[in-house]
């Protein structure tokens, strides 16, 4: 899905492409209605094939780039953006080409900022409800699985359960440690799996995790039940993490390396950081 930073920039491309043709023409002029275009349209257009000219490709290449933006926004924005006339959409490229416009360059850039407005407040909107509905049901998962057998809940509110007992050392914070896990949502979908030992530094994990595995010890195998204030809160984490979810990993714990004894742990977890 497109950020809204990436919107704003389709909308301010956009607004650049209908109004070039008359910030550079002094002599255009305003007209009341949208009129005929004198440029050659689409339906009598030569058709573009491999033996066409360099410059029938790049002028082709030009209007397909344009209309794959706008196409890319009513599939991805189409929610917020309300309905576009295509026909409408077409005139105004027609027009701008031909240094026409029924609509003032300034009330053209007004308009596409008002609409920047609307899809930013809408996708807000539907954002904090989506995280307030993930954080109600993140509460409700956890309030029910502490009931559950052999479920522990410390102070901050994590959960775990001792899937297997460990009898090797105990990572400090500080330590480097090797694990193997798989990361669900509430609902089971898996977002992150690690069958094989990953090594990164614990100090760069989520709070869930630093202080979920140093109640382990090597080869210990934890189900930890992480809030979302203790994972990736408010911002979430790519697609797959939404705002405000709590999360369920499966961690075994290899093996500790201490902090003093890895001196290049941080080169070392490089390629698996943030998974």
């Amino acid at each position: 899905m497109l950020t809204l930073k990436h919107f704003g920039a389709l909308s301010l491309m956009a607004a650049a492409v209908l109004t070039v043709s008359a910030c550079n023409d002094d002599s255009a002029k305003p007209v009341a209605t949208a009129q005929a275009s004198e440029a050659t349209t689409a339906t009598t257009a030569p058709a573009v094939t491999d033996k066409s000219s360099f410059d029938e490709k790049v002028a082709y290449a030009v209007g397909a780039s344009v209309g794959g933006y706008i196409s890319q926004m009513v599939t991805e924005q189409g929610e917020y953006l309300g309905h576009l006339d295509y026909k409408l959409i077409e005139q105004g490229f027609v027009d701008a080409l031909n240094s026409k416009s029924a609509m003032q360059p300034q009330e053209i850039e007004s308009t596409l900022q008002a609409l920047d407005q609307k899809v930013q407040e809408q996708m807000a909107a539907q954002m904090k409800a989506q995280a307030e509905a993930n954080l109600k049901a993140g509460e409700d998962f956890l309030a029910q699985n502490a009931k559950k057998e052999g479920v522990v809940t410390t102070a901050s509110g994590l959960q775990y359960k001792v899937v297997k007992s460990g009898n090797g050392k105990a990572p400090k914070a500080t330590d480097t440690v090797v694990v193997k896990y798989k990361g669900t949502t509430i609902d089971g979908k898996v977002f992150d799996e690690q069958k094989d030992a990953v090594t990164f530094p614990l100090q760069n994990m989520i709070a869930g995790w630093v202080e979920g595995l140093q109640l382990m010890q090597e080869g210990a195998v934890y189900e930890l039940y992480i809030p979302a204030k203790l994972a990736y809160g408010e911002n979430g984490a790519g697609n797959l993490i939404q705002p405000n979810s709590a999360l369920v990993f499966t961690v075994e714990l290899v093996q500790v390396k201490s902090a003093e004894n890895t001196p290049n742990a941080a080169t070392e977890a490089a390629a698996t950081e943030g998974k």
